[in-house]
Order: structure tokens, then C-alpha cells, then sequence
């Protein structure tokens, strides 16, 4: 059976830690047994605090473990560790032992900076997917929920980590029970690593890969050239409709143009850059397709309220709601949101 190290840092998210232990707790009581087990600890096996402002109390340090068969480490993306070279350390030596381990949502920007996924292939949150490939090149990120490459683990978000977790179960005790499990907490589809996460749509009642499909297509494009500007035109060519006709279809689905929504997507991908990274402000907004930081500025203050100067200044705040309140934006005029130039 797996024993697990669960690994707080600074910020964790309380709802994934507790989604990673509930199911393995449940699954113990319905087969009456004791096989999977879990330690929570933190670096110096102090009080540590969760980015909902609750506390825990940590079974142990982090150096007083000696053995496990995973380490999970929860943090928020702000997070490091606070002592690189002893709790670094210890890490490797559980990795040399034999201990395979993972990154929940925002931990893997303090297990990159350690290099510990350098070369691997993983899975991070679609909120913070922009700043890692800014900061981390030797990384090799995924979209799906969740990803396992050799001994490293890495996990998109809450329902990711509780979606492993059926699984183990499912293959260390039974399949029944892995189902009986997920009914406790009326859980109804289970997916596995190779499911793509589930984006938003900013649409009013939609997410991304529920919008039609030439929407979609067109959302895709945009999303893959941030820095490199595609033009509309162009992209209504390649989902095979007249510009008039994209435009139609964007303004049914998503109450905004393809230009405006474009907008969205670049800005968004400035706002991860500019709370998880260091990068200057110009570099900034050349790398989402701006030519001067003034318009750029512009832009993001008419996006998200406020300057981005005073968003970095601010960060130590906004980075760590920033998972909560991705795409939300401050109330608008509907001029503004039919614009169809691309800023």
C-alpha cells in the first residue's frame, strides 16, 4: 500500500489538501483497513497557513521524514521554500530513496525553481500556465488534469490530486471501493490524467470546450499566438467563415467580438507574468503582442481596474487571489466590450 508526505507551504490550498487526504480517510472505512496513510508536515514542523487564512498543525518537519512513497507539496505560487538547502535536500533524499514526488497546482513554481522538474513533462493550472513558461524553459508543461512522468507527479488543481486518488484506489484496493469512494462525496465522473482541463469560456453560462466548435477553433488560434499577433481575418479563414460570420457567432457566445476576446486572452497572460515573475513591465507587454508599455498599460487598466505598476506593487496580495478571481473583470460599458480592434 502508498504512504504519502504531504508537504505545506506558505498559502497552500486547504480544499485540494483535504481532497487528497478525505478520499484516502473513506476509502480506509469502507474496506476497514488502514493501508493508505498519509503524514502532513511542513518545512520546520511549525503552524503553517493555507491561502483561506486557516492554520494547520503539521504532524512533523519535513527533515524528520525518512522514508515515503510520494511526496505532494501544496503551496501557493508565491511560495518557496524557505530553506532551499535543507529542505532541498531532503527532498533528494527521499527521492533517492525511492519516493516519487508531485506539485499541486501552484507549488510547482518552488519545486521548478529547485529544478526538480526540469526535463519532465507536467500539468499546471491553466492560471498560471503563461508565467511558468516565462520563468521555466527546461519544463515541459501539459494541459491535462494531471501528469506522471517517471518520478515526478504533478497536478493541475484540487480535482486532479481527488481524481488520482480514485484511482489508487481503484488499483491498490478495488475497483468497487474506488467507486463507492466517489459516491460518498457524489462524485459522478471520473476521468483520468489524459483529460484536458476544463477552461473558461467567459461566456455567461459556458466553458471553453463546450462553446461550438468554430468558436473554439478560433479561441485556440488566439491562444496560441499571444506574442505573435494573428489577425482576424485570418483566423476566420482558417475556421472556414466570413469575418462578418465569426463575429456573429462570438457576439451569440460570448457577448463580446473576436477582437475584444483576443484582448482578453493577451491581457491575461500579462496579468500571470506580472504577479509570478520578475520580468520588466516592457518585456511584458512585447511579449504579449503590445509595442509600447503605454498602450499596454492602457489596456490592463481598462481590463482589470487598475494600472499594472500598481498590480506588481500590490502582488504580495493579488498573487495569492489569483486563482479566485482569474477572468473577472471590473463592470464595463458595452462600448468597450464590442470593441472589434485589437489592441
Amino acid at each position: 500500500m502508498t504512504h504519502f508526505t504531504f508537504l505545506c507551504l506558505e498559502d497552500f490550498p486547504l480544499a485540494a489538501l483535504s481532497m487528497a487526504i478525505d478520499p484516502l480517510r473513506v476509502a480506509n472505512e469502507i474496506s476497514r483497513s488502514d493501508g493508505l496513510g498519509w503524514t502532513v508536515v511542513s518545512e520546520d514542523g511549525q503552524q503553517i497557513m493555507s491561502s483561506s487564512r486557516l492554520s494547520i498543525n503539521p504532524d512533523k518537519a519535513l527533515s524528520e521524514v525518512e522514508e515515503t512513497d510520494v511526496v505532494l507539496v501544496f503551496a501557493g505560487a508565491s511560495a518557496r521554500l524557505k530553506d532551499r538547502k535543507a529542505s532541498g535536500g531532503a527532498l533528494r533524499r527521499l527521492l533517492s530513496r525511492g519516493a516519487r514526488i508531485g506539485s499541486v497546482s501552484g507549488s510547482l513554481f518552488a519545486l521548478a525553481e529547485e529544478k526538480f522538474f526540469d526535463g519532465y513533462r507536467c500539468s499546471a493550472h491553466f492560471c498560471y500556465t503563461a508565467a511558468l513558461k516565462e520563468q521555466f524553459d527546461r519544463v515541459n508543461l501539459c494541459d491535462t488534469l494531471y501528469t506522471i512522468d517517471r518520478n515526478r507527479m504533478s497536478f493541475a488543481g484540487t480535482s486532479a490530486v481527488f481524481e488520482f486518488m480514485l484511482g489508487l484506489i481503484s488499483d491498490e484496493v478495488s475497483d468497487a471501493v474506488a467507486v463507492e469512494t466517489a459516491c460518498w462525496f457524489q462524485y459522478a465522473t471520473l476521468r483520468d490524467a489524459d483529460t484536458l482541463q476544463v477552461l473558461p469560456g467567459y461566456s455567461k453560462n459556458q466553458t471553453r470546450n463546450a462553446l461550438p466548435r468554430p468558436v473554439r477553433r478560433a479561441i485556440e488560434l488566439f491562444a496560441n499566438n499571444i506574442e505573435n499577433k494573428i489577425s482576424i481575418e485570418q483566423v476566420s479563414q482558417r475556421v472556414g467563415m466570413s469575418i462578418r460570420q465569426l463575429e456573429r457567432h462570438f457576439k451569440k457566445e460570448t457577448g463580446i467580438s473576436p477582437g475584444g476576446y483576443y484582448r482578453r486572452l493577451r491581457l491575461d497572460a500579462a496579468r500571470q507574468k506580472l504577479l509570478y515573475t520578475d520580468q520588466p513591465l516592457q518585456e511584458i507587454a512585447l511579449s504579449v503582442g503590445y509595442d509600447s508599455a503605454s498602450s499596454f498599460s492602457s489596456n490592463y487598466r481598462r481590463e482589470f481596474g487598475l494600472p499594472p505598476t500598481q498590480e506588481r506593487k500590490d502582488r504580495s496580495r493579488g498573487a495569492r487571489h489569483a486563482a479566485l478571481s482569474f477572468g473577472h473583470r471590473p463592470s464595463q460599458s458595452p462600448g468597450h466590450l464590442d470593441q472589434h480592434v485589437v489592441n
